[in-house]
């Protein structure tokens, strides 16, 4: 099985969390514009428990989707750096391991955020050609979370 990723403002993240575009969301978001700085910052906190920051080197897609996490802890909020990066998702059934064919891929650029609510399967974000930086927000759990292998996958993944 192959997916394409799409953009995620062309996506409907609703079952899966919350999107946020900080740069143009007038509802959810605060903008601020000086001559010094522009700033844009969600009016409510982003998680719905305090949170760790985190940092992940995520690999290169074109790639395949072998193995995927969820945390019934936490909401985890994803939001790349400087450089688009490539979001797979799947929803839950249960306590059954994600399946291929729920895995979806999103493109988060810079300005954009998702939010996965609890108990969304996720893979690592992925670059695009290459590895790259993004951050995460999310509660830190007692223990690492567990990584499911994507029951009938892998799915290769294209951009």
């Amino acid at each position: 099985m192959t997916i394409k990723a799409i953009p995620i403002g062309e996506f409907d993240f609703t079952p899966y969390g919350t999107y946020y575009n900080l740069k143009e969301d007038a509802e959810r978001v605060s903008h601020t514009k000086t001559d010094a700085y522009e700033d844009h910052m969600t009016k409510a906190p982003l998680i719905d428990t305090p949170g760790h920051l985190g940092y992940t080197i995520g690999g290169a897609a074109p790639c395949e989707v072998r193995s995927m996490e969820k945390h019934a802890h936490t909401e985890e909020a994803i939001f790349c750096m400087a450089e688009p990066v490539i979001l797979c998702v799947a929803l839950a059934r249960g306590g059954e391991p994600p399946r291929a064919e729920d895995v979806r891929a999103v493109l988060l650029s810079p300005g954009e955020a998702a939010v996965m609510a609890r108990e969304v399967w996720h893979d690592a974000c992925r670059g695009l050609g290459k590895p790259a930086g993004y951050y995460y927000l999310a509660k830190a759990g007692e223990r690492p979370a567990d990584w499911l292998p994507v029951s009938g996958g892998p799915v290769a993944l294209e951009y």
